[in-house]
């Protein structure tokens, strides 16, 4: 039996309407049908659904439960986000290589191209990330969303290295006005969740916007942190350090912690060109004793 409760619970998390699940997979009534009724689609209206709920149709249909899962798309995008994580390019391109587009719903479309923009980006190819990026917001019926955001983010990194400053702005601007309303589901999500709020964090510090920084850290280093990792841990608390420092009057006290836990997590990381980058920073600010808070 189809378990359409579930359905409905996962869609309402996701903050998803029926219309916009239903967007390039069925129609709504279709959606209303699994979710009022437990009346089961197709298998492939079924496995598309998952994939865009972030299901396995072990989740919602018990008779399923033999397929393996690597019969659904969430699986291989899991793995490219896995690739990305661990740097892997010739890896993501390979998987990205056997990917049948028509078959995606639009949200996973935009991921694809997300993707092929961060794939552009590692061959110095801006202007391809610019087309890929764009062609992903195009694919989204709603941009505040996960995606969108993260897609937000990463236009404004492509013009950052472009240095155009005013472009970069404006994307990043767009992100940080939405970040606080998505939701992260995975660790893979939540490494795209940290890598933006590390980015425009350090943005809005360097411009010095340091309420702006300081609000992107707090919701990185409390926010989902079910899905904690040391990865960026580093950089946000040497980022609140600097915000520190250029917020009189100082709070020496969490300068001391700040630098502390960078220290800690930049050690941890094997992090050497920020520990470099620490020990200017406290050279030049004459910082010779530093204690952790209690």
């Amino acid at each position: 039996m189809l378990l359409g409760k579930v359905i409905q619970n996962q869609r309402k998390k996701l903050q998803l309407s029926q219309a916009e699940l239903a967007d390039g997979i069925c129609t709504q009534a279709i959606i209303s049908k699994m979710e009022n009724q437990n009346i089961s689609p197709s298998t492939n209206v079924l496995i598309s659904v998952c994939q865009k709920l972030h299901l396995t149709l072990d989740n919602v249909f018990s008779q399923f439960s033999s397929l393996p899962s690597s019969n659904l798309y969430l699986d291989k995008f899991q793995a490219m986000d896995q690739a990305v994580q661990d740097k892997k390019t010739t890896a993501l391109e390979s998987m990205i290589a056997e990917i049948k587009e028509g078959a995606l719903p639009s949200s996973e479309k935009a991921h694809l191209h997300f993707l092929l923009a961060l794939l552009a980006e590692s061959k110095k190819d801006s202007d391809e990330a610019v087309f890929q990026l764009n062609y992903s917001l195009e694919l989204l019926q709603n941009r505040k969303t996960f995606w969108g955001t993260i897609i937000y983010s990463e236009l404004g990194s492509v013009y950052l290295d472009k240095n155009q400053r005013v472009k970069t702005n404006y994307y990043y601007d767009l992100a940080y006005s939405n970040i606080n309303n998505i939701t992260v589901n995975s660790s893979t999500e939540f490494y795209y969740y940290r890598s933006v709020i590390t980015k425009i964090a350090t943005w809005y510090m360097e411009n010095n916007n340091f309420e702006r920084s300081d609000s992107l850290i707090d919701m990185g280093l409390h926010k989902f942190d079910k899905y904690f990792t040391g990865k960026f841990t580093d950089v946000l608390y040497f980022t609140a350090a600097q915000n520190a420092l250029n917020s009189p009057p100082i709070d020496y006290n969490r300068l001391s912690h700040s630098l502390t836990t960078s220290i800690a997590f930049a050690e941890y990381n094997n992090n050497q060109a920020l520990l470099d980058e620490i020990k200017q920073l406290m050279s030049k600010h004459n910082i010779n004793e530093l204690k952790i808070k209690p």
